[in-house]
């Protein structure tokens, strides 16, 4: 049977910036995948999937500069001798983070973009767009910008463009995450159902793969091993840390004073500028409360407004009736947002200097409270309880990373209550769980956005649930 995909000896080092020194994400590493088969790679976040899947695609280490040593063949092609474009038709790619690949203005002409490149006719290109849009649930955001759309709304333009192309091979890196059950399971049914050769790199949803996969492959100590099903997944559960008490379960929370924030017949409209094909729609919450050191999650469908929610919640956005109080007292714009901390599902929005130094101490530095010596030993401290090095660039960083040092920033901010949106997407359980008890470690209370329901029953105490526009208690 011809092999979709043939890694032989695979070795990988990233090119270091400054003075710091990388260490390799792979060595020896070998992989097959025959043709049409459906494979599943699991890993932790972190350890490499990421840049396996984009030195398959040719990207890695022609756009990310690296040392890449041994033999790799995508049906045959040696990825040495060929360009990255040569390959689309052959291999596609589903990024973890959808923001790093959209190209264009609008959904539809991210959709048409790669057909565009391809040489299609018109006609084609223009039934293929139509019939991806549909089938993912976009044809009336057609013209979104990706900037407007939730995550999961996002990750589902990949897959419309992934299905418009048609390529034999498909790479799917985390692209489970973000994605509500309704498009989790069309996404499975896709990938059992279809004629594809599938490669699907995941760290979570095992309960979603059972008996969707050939074969069950772990990513382990920088190379591909194929252990037994139960020892693998003991070993898989042991490199998440899963075997790991909760470290929620341990925390004491005892706020020094206890603080409110209330939500009365708040009435919001959801309006996106870029979106010609559906009207805006109004988000009603009769009743909302968060108290210090309580966990509350709040779930919903794609796109039905929590993230609309949360940016109210934290002065981003305004409200049409109703009221948001703080300890008995209305506030909104500038006001809440110096109480309300709104951890984005994309860190990139909120990350925007040189070094994770000048990151972490950049709210600290315009307190006039403090000196210098001070600011320095809490930055220190900081990075140390997050896992980030003070001397790291940001941009060079891996996407977890990335997310740890967002975190640790709000920390630094000590915010009386914190929205965290979908902060599990990209982390592993336990390293999700502890962010949560450090911002919590105060007495701050916490709202938590997600998809993932093993991952709420770690968290929730109490549960909001946003259906048709309206929130509810669970």
């Amino acid at each position: 049977m011809q092999k979709a995909l043939s890694i032989t000896n695979l070795s990988f080092t990233y090119h270091s910036y400054g003075e710091n020194v990388c260490d390799s994400i792979f060595e020896g590493l070998s992989l097959e995948v025959e043709a049409g088969s459906k494979t599943l790679l699991l890993a932790p976040f972190d350890k490499g999937k990421t840049t396996l899947a984009k030195i398959i695609c040719g990207v890695c280490p022609k756009y990310f500069p690296g040392t890449l040593e041994g033999n790799l063949k995508v049906f045959g092609n040696d990825l040495s001798a060929v360009e990255p474009w040569q390959l689309l038709s052959e291999c596609t790619y589903v990024s973890q983070n959808p923001q790093e690949q959209f190209v264009a203005n609008s959904v539809e002409e991210e959709v048409a973009f790669p057909l565009e490149s391809l040489g299609l006719s018109q006609e084609e290109i223009k039934g293929r767009v139509e019939s991806a849009l549909k089938h993912w649930g976009l044809d009336r955001l057609r013209t979104s910008s990706s900037q407007e759309l939730s995550g999961g709304e996002r990750k589902r333009v990949l897959l419309a463009v992934t299905e418009a192309i048609d390529a034999r091979f498909w790479i799917l890196d985390e692209a489970f995450d973000d994605l509500d059950q309704k498009w989790r399971d069309q996404l499975k049914e896709l990938i059992e159902k279809g004629n594809k050769t599938i490669l699907v790199l995941a760290s979570r949803y095992l309960a979603e793969f059972d008996k969707l996969f050939d074969q069950v492959l772990l990513l382990d100590g920088k190379k591909v091993v194929s252990p037994v099903r139960k020892e693998l997944l003991c070993r898989f559960s042991q490199l998440c840390q899963d075997d790991l008490a909760n470290p929620l379960d341990s925390q004491v929370c005892a706020p020094p004073v206890m603080r409110q924030l209330v939500c009365t017949d708040l009435v919001a409209e959801r309006r996106r500028m870029s979106t010609l094909e559906e009207a805006s729609f109004k988000v009603h919450v009769p009743h909302f409360t968060l108290q210090s050191g309580e966990l509350v999650t709040l779930v919903g469908p794609n796109g039905s407004g929590k993230s609309s929610f949360s940016r109210i919640l934290c002065g981003l956005d305004g409200y049409l009736g109703g009221s948001i109080q703080v300890d008995g007292s209305a506030l909104s714009g500038k006001e809440l947002s110096k109480k309300v901390g709104y951890l984005f599902q994309n860190p990139d929005l909120q990350i925007f200097l040189p070094t994770v130094q000048d990151e972490l101490s950049w709210s600290l530095r315009r307190r006039r409270d403090l000196k210098s010596e001070e600011i320095r030993r809490k930055v220190e401290h900081c990075a140390d309880l997050f896992g980030l090095s003070l001397s790291d660039t940001p941009a060079t960083m891996s996407y977890p990373l990335r997310k740890a040092l967002q975190a640790a920033v709000y920390y630094l901010l000590e915010r009386p209550f914190y929205i965290l949106d979908e902060l599990d997407s990209a982390l592993t359980y336990h390293t999700a769980l502890s962010i949560i008890r450090d911002l919590r470690q105060n007495g701050a209370g916490i709202l938590l956005i997600t998809h993932d329901k093993q991952f709420a029953k770690r968290v929730e105490q109490r549960t909001y649930s946003i259906e048709k526009g309206r929130l509810c208690a669970l």
